[in-house]
C-alpha cells in the first residue's frame, strides 16, 4: 500500500470522527443548512419537512435533487450571524474551498484547487462570480458586501455548460432579495458595533407600489472600520475601511405571463494605511540595511502613505415571458468598476519603493434563453451568451530621492540606498465573446435520468501594451511624483507590444443519475471545462511578456445525496478526479532567462496536473432546538509536468497554490424557548484549514515558511435574543474566538540577490461585537 493511499485513508478515518465528536460543539451556517423555510423552502411530500430549493440547474429545484455538488447558504447566516463584510467569506464555510482577501478587496476564489494565481485586472478568475445572474468579470469588483439577500448557491466544479465564462473551478451564484409585489415585504434594520470602531448600519425596505403589480425594494449598507494596526514610522493608525453600498429593485407584472426586474447598485469602497508588514529568518533578524522589522503582528512599518479609492456601479435588466410553458428570459448587465490607489511596495520604513496606480473596467452581458416546463419527460434548456469587457489601466513606481520625503535613513558604508527610479505600465486590454449553449434532461423512468449539455464560445482577447522605465530618474514634483517625472526612459525595462488573440471552446457535460426514491441519490458526472487565455500584464521585462493559452480540465465527480429520519439527518458525499491540462501559474522568482537572472513574475501554462479529493456534508437535527454541521474536504495536487519558461526550474511534483490537504468545518447552534418572552440561540463554528502553499515556488516549510500556512482553527461564537414576535434580535459575537495567529497572505521578497524575508499579511486576531435587528 503506498504512503499516499495510507495517508488518505488515515485522514479520511480521522476527519470523519471529526465529524462525529465535534458537531455536537460547534456550528456554522454550512453547506445545505435548514434555510429560512419562508424565502428558501417547500413541503416536502413526507413528513412535512422543509426542502432548500436551489437555482443550480438555471431552474428550481430540491436541493437534494440536484445532481451536482452545490451547497447553499441561507440568508440568517448574512443577517444574524454577521457573515458577509466581502463576498469572499462565503467559501469559508465551503469543504475544499478559501477566498482569502485583504481587507474587503479582491477575493482569492479557490475551489478544489483551482484558482487563479495572478492578480491583475484582466485575468478573469476560474471560479466564476454571479450577481443575480449576471456574471461579473473583474474579480475586483466581486469582493462587495452580501446583504438583504436570499441565499448563496456555490456550485464546486466544472460549471461551463448553464454557467458559462470561466467555470472551471466553480460558480458563486448570489440571489438577492427581491421586491415583494404582495404585503409581506421582510423589512428590517440592523445596526452593529465592534472592534477596532467598527459601525455597521444596513436594512432592507420594500413597498408595493401597484399590489400585485409594481412593488419596489432599496437596500444598503454602510460599514466604517477604524485602522487596526500601529504605523510604528508614521505613529498613526493604518488599515481603516470605509465600505458603503446601496442597491435599488423595481419589479413590475404588467401579465400574468411577463415578470420585469430593473436592479442597481452602487459601492464607494475606501482604504487608508497598509496591512502588509515585513518579516525575518529567524525573526528578530535584520531585513535589509540594517532595518529589524517588529515581530509584533499588529504593527506595520511604512514610509510611504498607502490609501485606494474604489468606485462600482452596475445594473441589470430582467425578463421573464411566459410563452405557453416554455419560459423566456432576457438579462442585461453592466459594471463598471474604477480604482486609484498609492502604496509603499518594499514595507519598510526605508525608501525603496513606492506605487500609484489607476484603473478601470467595464463590461456588458446579454443572455438569452428558453426553458421547458420541468415537468415533461424531456426537459431542457437553450440560450446565447455575449460578454464585452473593456480594461484600461496605468501603473507607476518610483524610489524618490534621498531626503526628499520621510524615510529611515540608509546607515553608512557599506550599504548603498538605491539610485532614485521611475517605471509605468499602461495597457488597454478589450475582450469580447459570444457562445450559444443547451442542456437537456431526458427522464428515462421515474427514477433513471440522463443529463446532456454542451457549449460553444468564441472569444478575442487584444492588448495594446506599453512600458517606460527610466533610465536617470528626477521629478519636479515630490506629492505627486506620478505626474512630475522629468528623467529619461530606456534600457531593458522600456518595450511595448500589441497581442491579438482568438480562442474557440466546447465545453460540455455528461450525467446519468438514479433517484432511488425520494431520500437517495446516485450520480455520476464527467464534465469538461475550459478557461479563457490572456496575457501577462504584470510583465517587467519584454522576456515576460507573454500569451497564456486557455486552461481546459476533465472532471470525474460521483455523489451520493441521502436524507434520513424523516428529514433529521442529511448526508451528502462527493469524490471527484481532476485531469487538469495548460494551467495558467504565477511563477514569482529570479529566472536564469530573463536579463541578469533578474527577478520576473511570469504567468506561464504549466502542461499538466491532476487532482483528487472528496466531499462529506453532515447536517442534523437530532432533538428538538439542537442543529449540528459539518463538512469535510480532502483534497491531494500535484503538478505532473510544470517547466518554468526560460530557463528556469522543473516544478513538477509541487502542489497546487491554495490547496491545502484537509478542510473540516464543525458547528451546532442550540435555541432555548422562553415562552412568551421570545428565545435565546447559542451558536459556536470552526474551520480548521490544513497546510497550504501560496505560491508554486519555493514550497520550502524550513528555508521559506512565511510564503506558507501551517494548519490552524479559526472558531467564532454567537449568542441570540429574539422576541416572540421575531421582530427583534439582539446579538453578540466573538470571532477567531482562539486568538490564531495566521498568515492571510505572503508575498516573496528579495534583496541583493538573497532572500533575508518575506512580506505576510496577518489574519485579524480575536474580535468581538453586537447588532441589533429590528423587523417590520
Amino acid at each position: 500500500m503506498s504512503y499516499s493511499f495510507r495517508r488518505t485513508a488515515a485522514l479520511l478515518g480521522i476527519s470523519t470522527l471529526s465529524l462525529i465528536a465535534a458537531a455536537p460543539a460547534l456550528a456554522n451556517e454550512t453547506a445545505e443548512t435548514a434555510a429560512d423555510a419562508a424565502t428558501s423552502a417547500d413541503e416536502a411530500d413526507s413528513g412535512g419537512r422543509s426542502e432548500i430549493i436551489v437555482t443550480a440547474g438555471r431552474r428550481e429545484e430540491r436541493l437534494q435533487d440536484v445532481p451536482t455538488a452545490v451547497t447553499a447558504l441561507s440568508k440568517d447566516l448574512f443577517e444574524l450571524n454577521g457573515v458577509g463584510r466581502s463576498a469572499n467569506e462565503v467559501l469559508n464555510y465551503i469543504p475544499n474551498a478559501s477566498a482569502g482577501t485583504q481587507q474587503h478587496g479582491r477575493p482569492r476564489w479557490w475551489i478544489r484547487g483551482i484558482g487563479a494565481g495572478q492578480q491583475q485586472l484582466d485575468l478573469a478568475s476560474p471560479v466564476g462570480f454571479y450577481l443575480d445572474d449576471v456574471y461579473i468579470s473583474n474579480a475586483s469588483a466581486t469582493g462587495l458586501p452580501l446583504f438583504d439577500i436570499e441565499r448563496v448557491e456555490v456550485l464546486r466544479g466544472p460549471q461551463g455548460t448553464l454557467w458559462g465564462k470561466n467555470t472551471t473551478g466553480g460558480a458563486v451564484n448570489v440571489i438577492t432579495k427581491r421586491p415583494s409585489l404582495s404585503s409581506d415585504q421582510d423589512n428590517y434594520v440592523k445596526l452593529e458595533y465592534g472592534s477596532y470602531d467598527d459601525k455597521i448600519a444596513e436594512g432592507g425596505l420594500g413597498v408595493a407600489i401597484v399590489p400585485d403589480t409594481i412593488a419596489a425594494r432599496f437596500s444598503f449598507r454602510l460599514d466604517h472600520r477604524g485602522g487596526r494596526f500601529d504605523n510604528l514610522f508614521t505613529g498613526d493608525k493604518s488599515n481603516s475601511i470605509d465600505d458603503d453600498v446601496f442597491r435599488g429593485q423595481i419589479l413590475a407584472k404588467p401579465s400574468d405571463n411577463l415578470t420585469a426586474l430593473l436592479s442597481f447598485h452602487y459601492r464607494k469602497y475606501d482604504t487608508d494605511g497598509t496591512y502588509w508588514t515585513t518579516a525575518t529568518y529567524p525573526p528578530g533578524s535584520v531585513l535589509r540595511a540594517g532595518y529589524k522589522p517588529s515581530t509584533d503582528t499588529d504593527t506595520v512599518n511604512t514610509n510611504a502613505g498607502e490609501w485606494s479609492r474604489s468606485n462600482q456601479v452596475g445594473g441589470s435588466l430582467r425578463f421573464d415571458l411566459d410563452l405557453g410553458g416554455v419560459t423566456a428570459t432576457s438579462i442585461t448587465g453592466y459594471e463598471r468598476w474604477t480604482s486609484r490607489s498609492i502604496g509603499d511596495t518594499d514595507y519598510t520604513p526605508l525608501e525603496i519603493s513606492r506605487s500609484y496606480t489607476k484603473a478601470r473596467s467595464r463590461q456588458w452581458t446579454q443572455e438569452l434563453r428558453l426553458t421547458s416546463p420541468s415537468e415533461n419527460r424531456l426537459t431542457w434548456i437553450a440560450g446565447l451568451f455575449y460578454f464585452k469587457e473593456n480594461i484600461v489601466s496605468d501603473a507607476y513606481t518610483a524610489k524618490l530621492p534621498d531626503g526628499t520625503v520621510p524615510a529611515q535613513p540608509f546607515p553608512p558604508a557599506p550599504f548603498v540606498a538605491p539610485a532614485p527610479a521611475y517605471s509605468l505600465t499602461d495597457y488597454e486590454h478589450s475582450a469580447e465573446s459570444g457562445a450559444a449553449f443547451a442542456s437537456g434532461t431526458f427522464h428515462a423512468t421515474d427514477a433513471l435520468k440522463l443529463t446532456l449539455g454542451a457549449r460553444f464560445t468564441r472569444e478575442t482577447k487584444r492588448l495594446d501594451f506599453n512600458r517606460f522605465n527610466a533610465t536617470t530618474a528626477s521629478f519636479s514634483n515630490y506629492v505627486q511624483w506620478w505626474n512630475d517625472f522629468t528623467g529619461r526612459f530606456g534600457g531593458p525595462g522600456t518595450f511595448a507590444n500589441d497581442l491579438s488573440r482568438t480562442w474557440d471552446a466546447f465545453t460540455y457535460d455528461i450525467t446519468p443519475s438514479w433517484q432511488i426514491n425520494h431520500d437517495n441519490l446516485l450520480y455520476v458526472k464527467f464534465s469538461h471545462g475550459v478557461k479563457s487565455g490572456g496575457f501577462n500584464t504584470a510583465a517587467t521585462l519584454p522576456i515576460a511578456l507573454t500569451a497564456v493559452n486557455p486552461e481546459r480540465l476533465n472532471a470525474y465527480e460521483a455523489g451520493y445525496k441521502s436524507t434520513w429520519f424523516d428529514g433529521k439527518l442529511t448526508l451528502n458525499a462527493t469524490y471527484f478526479h481532476y485531469d487538469y491540462r495548460d494551467i495558467q501559474v504565477n511563477v514569482v522568482g529570479p529566472n536564469p532567462g530573463a536579463v541578469g537572472g533578474a527577478t520576473v513574475s511570469y504567468l506561464q501554462n504549466a502542461a499538466k496536473g491532476k487532482a483528487d479529493g472528496a466531499e462529506f456534508e453532515l447536517d442534523a437535527q437530532p432533538i428538538e432546538h439542537l442543529s449540528l454541521n459539518a463538512a469535510v474536504g480532502l483534497l491531494y495536487t500535484k503538478f505532473l509536468q510544470f517547466q518554468v519558461n526560460n530557463g528556469g526550474a522543473n516544478l513538477a511534483g509541487n502542489q497546487f497554490v491554495r490547496s491545502p490537504h484537509l478542510t473540516l468545518n464543525a458547528g451546532a447552534e442550540y435555541t432555548v424557548p422562553l415562552g412568551d418572552a421570545g428565545k435565546i440561540e447559542l451558536a459556536a463554528d470552526a474551520r480548521y484549514t490544513s497546510l497550504q502553499y501560496y505560491y508554486v515556488t519555493p514550497q520550502d516549510t524550513v528555508n521559506r515558511y512565511l510564503l506558507t500556512q501551517p494548519g490552524y482553527t479559526l472558531a467564532n461564537a454567537r449568542i441570540t435574543y429574539t422576541t416572540a414576535n421575531e421582530k427583534i434580535s439582539a446579538s453578540f459575537f466573538v470571532n477567531n474566538l482562539l486568538d490564531t495567529t495566521y498568515r492571510n497572505h505572503a508575498l516573496p521578497a528579495f534583496a541583493a540577490g538573497s532572500v533575508f524575508g518575506d512580506t505576510v499579511q496577518y489574519g485579524d486576531p480575536r474580535t468581538w461585537g453586537g447588532s441589533l435587528i429590528v423587523r417590520f
